[in-house]
């Protein structure tokens, strides 16, 4: 194509944006569980309006009895009684909805910004798609301590078979023994799933997923033959305009898919040649196998963008520097590229959409990258999602119910009901109608532990919005503020 040549140059720079994930869910002793925290209290929400995620259901004027970190009790406020020495909190016109889960996140080194700004927008889950395995640790010695944070499920570092960079979060792969040994060494720091990039080469692939496999971890190639060796989620759905291409054996043969770039340009080709029957094959597979598309059209949405997002006050003044370095230097070819994505992603989104396949919720969300910002980005995707031909509640589904379903946790996680974990978000107006109003948050409560958005505001900093245009060689150092 015309842009192949303009924008070699821009290889690098683009590494990381797409990941196309090859997640293996496991028996493993992983994650969250291993520092999950134990609240010891009694907590009860009266006259709530309890928003059912799987029906789009609401019932009113509801008392929810939560006992140590879960949900002991549901029922009509008028004919509850309210345990002795509970803690009540009145949510007279509220909408309660399960916690939020963003699907697709790095953290990195980040994690003191992170987690309050998750938690201030609701989200009390997370899964992690590459991090520096020092970072793995230094996050659960920190919640440990005491640290507030969502839930935690990660992927650990990123196996990478492209061009070697200095990116803390990657493995360069070689050879399949270098392949086996990432695997190893990423279950010794008890991740969740593996994470591969689509470029890698096959044979490093298979090695991979024999190796995963041996800790209950699956992973794959080509993506209609990963869904026959246990492909968990396609992540930015990458490769999935190659997979529904009538001339999908053709760019396999001819294109250089070898690095990120290659790849988005042979899916920018492949989609002039969308095939419906094949995929609607494909779709049908992706229901019978239980893959979990992760759209997160808000990528290259705010890579885009050619000023700094005014929410980013949320972002450390040094973080808004880079930012605008990045977008200062960014050449209109780079800008085609990601436009050219942005106009594709949410017709493949709808497609998928018509033809029933669930989804995952996902920001992308990540300082290294211009314009996210954790825990807002995730509502920028529901929106994003709803303009896409989702309703409302399919977008709130993919962001509670659906998480739940992928991570095999529905019988604690996912909708608000008795028994399970008490993980909840009070809106002040009804997400059903608008989901713009995810963001209307009253206060979270969070493993039973009720915690008022005044409360999470001021455990969030805030600093001055810089501008491109004002930028120089040697900025000024900003001072943050606390909100």
């Amino acid at each position: 194509m015309s842009l192949k040549k303009e924008i070699r140059s821009f290889r690098k720079s683009l590494l990381g944006i797409f990941a196309l994930l090859i997640a293996l869910t496991g028996g493993t002793d992983t994650g969250y569980a291993s520092i999950e925290p134990v609240t010891k209290q009694t907590l009860v929400l009266e006259h709530a309006t309890i928003v059912d995620v799987r029906s789009g259901k609401l019932s009113n004027d509801q008392t929810i009895i939560i006992k140590d970190n879960k949900i002991s009790y549901i029922g009509n406020s008028k004919q509850t009684a309210i345990p002795d020495y509970a803690q009540v909190r009145d949510a007279t016109g509220q909408y309660v909805i399960p916690g939020l889960w963003d699907m697709h996140v790095h953290v990195e080194d980040n994690y003191k910004a992170a987690f309050p700004l998750f938690l201030a927008n609701g989200v009390t889950g997370v899964r992690e798609m590459g991090a520096s395995l020092k970072n793995v640790d230094i996050w659960k010695t920190s919640m440990r301590a005491g640290m507030p944070a969502p839930r935690l499920v990660y992927a650990g570092s990123t196996l990478n078979g492209g061009p070697a960079d200095e990116a803390p979060h990657m493995f360069y792969l070689n050879t399949e023994e270098q392949a086996r040994e990432a695997v190893r060494l990423n279950v010794t720091h008890g991740v969740d799933h593996i994470k591969v990039y689509s470029w890698l080469p096959r044979p490093l692939f298979l090695a991979v997923i024999d190796e995963a496999q041996k800790y209950g971890l699956p992973v794959e190639v080509r993506l209609t033959e990963a869904i026959q060796l246990g492909f968990k989620s396609i992540e930015h759905l990458h490769g999935l305009f190659i997979a529904t291409s009538s001339i999908e054996d053709d760019i396999f043969k001819n294109a250089d898919m070898s690095d990120l770039l290659g790849y988005s340009l042979a899916e920018i080709e492949a989609s002039e040649s969308y095939d419906s029957v094949k995929a609607n094959k494909l779709f049908r597979k992706f229901k019978e196998k239980g893959v979990w598309p992760v759209p997160t059209i808000v990528t290259y949405l705010n890579m885009a963008k050619t000023e700094i997002d005014q929410r980013s006050k949320y972002v450390p003044t040094a973080v808004q520097k880079q930012w605008a370095e990045v977008i200062r230097a960014t050449p209109p070819e780079q800008t085609e590229l990601m436009e050219a994505i942005n106009f594709l992603t949410p017709g493949m989104v709808k497609k998928l959409n018509d033809a029933g396949v669930p989804m995952l919720a996902g920001s992308d969300s990540s300082f290294e990258m211009t314009n996210f910002i954790y825990g807002i980005s995730l509502h920028d995707e529901l929106e994003l999602l709803v303009k896409s031909g989702l309703t409302p509640l399919q977008a709130l589904q993919a962001a509670t119910l659906n998480p739940a379903r992928y991570l095999d946790r529905e019988q604690e996680l996912g909708t608000v009901e008795k028994g399970k974990l008490a993980d909840l978000v009070l809106l002040d107006k009804n997400p059903l109608e608008d989901i713009r109003n995810t963001t209307s948050i009253s206060a979270v409560v969070l493993d039973g532990k009720l915690m008022e958005k005044q409360t999470l505001d001021r455990a969030v900093q805030t600093y001055p919005v810089i501008k491109v245009a004002d930028l120089k060689d040697e900025p000024e150092e900003f001072k943050p503020s606390v909100q």
